[in-house]
């Protein structure tokens, strides 16, 4: 047989421990800091797009050795997957959602891949080539009427290159 279960009463000593208990905290910055914070997020920004260049760069040059030499195939899959799905995370924490959908297009296309056929190697290179629109123009938010056909035209190309599909 079960025992009960036992109530322990709240004595609030977390509440009592928490930062300004008694006055609250003050969300109001200072002039001085708020310039700090906002410069060290544009540094940040900064840094994360030339990270994703050089990221992107890396890309490249794991198609160019899965295109010639097939056995490096898999491991290529693999890094590209990691790094699509690094920009796809990061994408939207520095306020580019472009970014962010693409290189999720491009980790979604791979995840179910075991392999890289020719189409598909031209597919995620359309895709890097996407990236690499995106961040040298530095496009922040969802885009314009561009990016939207840039968007409709790389879901059919995905579409046409999924592992099942003929390839025509």
């Amino acid at each position: 047989m079960r025992n009960k279960a036992q109530i322990i009463p709240n004595r609030g000593e977390l509440k009592r421990k928490a930062v300004n208990y008694k006055t609250g905290m003050s969300i109001k910055l200072d002039e001085e800091t708020l310039k700090k914070m906002e410069q060290l997020v544009e540094n940040s920004s900064a840094e994360f797009l030339n990270e994703t260049v050089e990221s992107l760069k890396g890309l490249r040059e794991a198609l160019g050795r899965a295109a010639t030499d097939p056995s490096a195939r898999r491991e290529v899959l693999d890094h590209i997957r990691e790094e699509a799905f690094q920009i796809k995370g990061m994408g939207g924490v520095f306020g580019y959602p472009l970014l962010t959908e693409f290189a999720k297009s491009l980790h979604d296309f791979l995840k179910e891949l075991e392999d890289l056929d020719e189409l598909q190697q031209e597919i995620v290179s359309i895709h890097v080539d996407t990236l690499y629109v995106v961040v040298s123009h530095k496009i922040k938010g969802s885009g314009g009427p561009l990016e939207a056909q840039l968007r409709a035209s790389l879901k059919a190309a995905v579409d046409k290159a999924k592992p099942g599909k003929p390839t025509p």
